[in-house]
């Protein structure tokens, strides 16, 4: 994931935001502890909210204590007490992702990244093989998400819903691992794969100009191939905004069904504000080329 799913900081409280920081920083120092300082390259705020949604279902409070930050030892945080499995899923998944993410990158990026991806490669291999053993389940979805969407980019008629669904479905999965409430997990299905789609569309919005200089695949090139040129932006624009705006509305009538025992003012802000406030960054920026 790319780090579109983040909370929008100036409508949250202060107890709030140290609560989302102390998440975040607990993930960060996991990554170091279960892999190496190095993994924690690959964090991002949509694992912040993967943690932080699984943890809101949890029967169990998790407990904070004060911390300070390897990186930065004057600065003060806090971090999860106490070994937690949605903690060590989390961390799993971040090194799995990034593991197919790299490879990805190496097939379809230009020669520049392509060299840093090779190089960067061996490390995160030695990391997603233990990842792997740790994780099974999420390795087998993910593997087969990347094995699917390999096969839908090859379709010459694929456009942006077919290409979304191998990370719409993805996600359903990932979302669900460790839930045993039977109608929890049906809802959180459909809020993982509506957040998975949402994730893959504004990645392709924001990648489109790119994807076309570059020749790289991106669904909505068909549509919107005069974009490059500014022919076409007023129109790209509109239909992002429209087809961003009816996902993240979907995904916000998902989550109201869920019984949330803690963290219910973050999450909200997330999927209400942080998602809005994501998709008109990208979209303004656009604007501005």
């Amino acid at each position: 994931m790319l780090g579109y799913i983040k909370a929008y900081k100036p409508e949250l409280k202060v107890k709030d935001y140290e609560i989302y920081k102390g998440i975040y920083c607990s993930l960060c120092k996991k990554l170091g502890k279960r892999y190496s300082p190095f993994a924690q390259l690959f964090l991002s705020y949509d694992f912040t909210f993967l943690l932080l949604l699984k943890m809101s279902l949890s029967s169990e409070c998790p407990a904070f204590k004060n911390n300070r930050c390897h990186y930065n030892p004057l600065v003060k945080c806090k971090t999860c007490a106490g070994e937690d499995d949605n903690l060590n899923i989390c961390a799993d998944t971040v090194i799995i992702m990034a593991y197919y993410k790299i490879i990805d990158n190496i097939y379809d990026c230009g020669l520049f990244k392509k060299i840093a991806m090779l190089f960067v490669f061996p490390v995160i291999a030695l990391m997603h093989k233990k990842a792997k053993r740790l994780s099974p389940e999420v390795e087998e979805t993910i593997a087969l998400s990347m094995k699917e969407q390999k096969s839908t980019e090859t379709n010459e008629n694929c456009g942006i819903d077919m290409a979304a669904e191998p990370t719409a479905k993805a996600l359903s999965a990932i979302i669900t691992i460790g839930e045993k409430d039977e109608q929890k997990i049906i809802v959180l299905k459909r809020l993982g794969y509506l957040l998975g789609r949402w994730v893959y569309i504004m990645d392709a919005v924001d990648d489109l100009e790119d994807d076309i200089k570059n020749n790289c695949f991106n669904p909505l090139k068909n549509k919107f191939n005069d974009v490059y040129l500014n022919q076409q932006e007023d129109e790209f624009c509109e239909y992002a905004q429209q087809i961003l705006n009816t996902t993240a509305g979907e995904a916000v009538l998902a989550f109201k069904l869920l019984g949330i025992n803690r963290f219910r003012d973050i999450l909200e802000n997330i999927l209400y504000d942080g998602l809005a406030m994501t998709a008109n960054e990208v979209i303004n920026k656009r604007k501005k080329v």
